[in-house]
């Protein structure tokens, strides 16, 4: 006899999809969580994030299943009524407007200064150190970008497994390492340069490599690449 699959509240917290969200940025979840966010519960026998995961496995890609009618789905996906095919539709073609408004305004970073540029308001007034991971595609263009800690920056607060974890579940091609300076000056400390070198080469290892780290300042940056301190 097969084990009992675990219910949706019987998951421990930190895998509950709603939970994750909440605690952790809409981010954090992978396709299947966000499609088991917007169903809200599974079947007898499957959570809501194996429900989604099946879902995407028989159908391949979220394009192919925006492409289904409700109908469809009804037809296709055990578990699957008008409501949440309804539900699914709902959420796919809000996501396929939001892209057509905004997806041709994803910005391309082929250098330092377009990244100071987009990012430079965001630190501004900030009187903590926050770190930011900014993740790109294989064009370098922007996928997402999301805080990774809050507080001086040191090995023991940064781990790499924070900063690819984003990366891993977003398909990123690469990324970028953002942090300010509230004191208003760039330059960077031993500890930015140790936090750098260790992010780099597990970005090697992993094949997700670290483009740059960016230290914003007040009106003015820092880049370990283009000062040739990446490693």
């Amino acid at each position: 006899m097969s084990p009992r699959k675990l219910s949706l509240k019987e998951l421990p917290q930190e895998e509950r999809p709603r939970e994750k969200l909440i605690c952790l940025g809409e981010s954090s979840l992978s396709d299947a969580e966000l499609l088991a966010v917007v169903m809200g519960s599974g079947t007898r026998n499957e959570t809501a994030v194996q429900v989604a995961q099946r879902i995407l496995k028989e159908t391949g890609t979220l394009k192919d299943l925006s492409q289904l009618s409700v109908s469809e789905m009804c037809s296709k996906f055990y578990g699957i009524g008008p409501a949440r095919a309804a539900q699914l539709k709902a959420a796919l073609e809000l996501s396929r407007r939001y892209a057509k408004q905004y997806g041709g305004e994803r910005p391309r970073f082929s250098s330092s200064r377009p990244v100071f540029h987009h990012f430079h308001a965001r630190f501004q007034g900030k009187h903590q150190e926050e770190l930011w991971v900014a993740l790109l595609d294989v064009r370098n263009r922007l996928l997402l970008s999301m805080e990774v800690s809050r507080g001086t920056l040191n090995g023991s607060l940064v781990h790499p497994r924070e900063v690819f974890y984003a990366a891993i579940r977003n398909s990123a091609a690469a990324i970028i390492l953002l942090h300010n300076h509230p004191s208003g000056d760039p330059e960077p400390s031993a500890e930015d340069r140790k936090v750098t070198l260790q992010i780099a080469e597990a970005g090697k290892v992993l094949g997700i490599p670290l483009l740059d780290h960016i230290i914003i300042g007040c009106d003015s940056y820092f880049s370990f690449k283009d000062s040739g301190n990446m490693g």
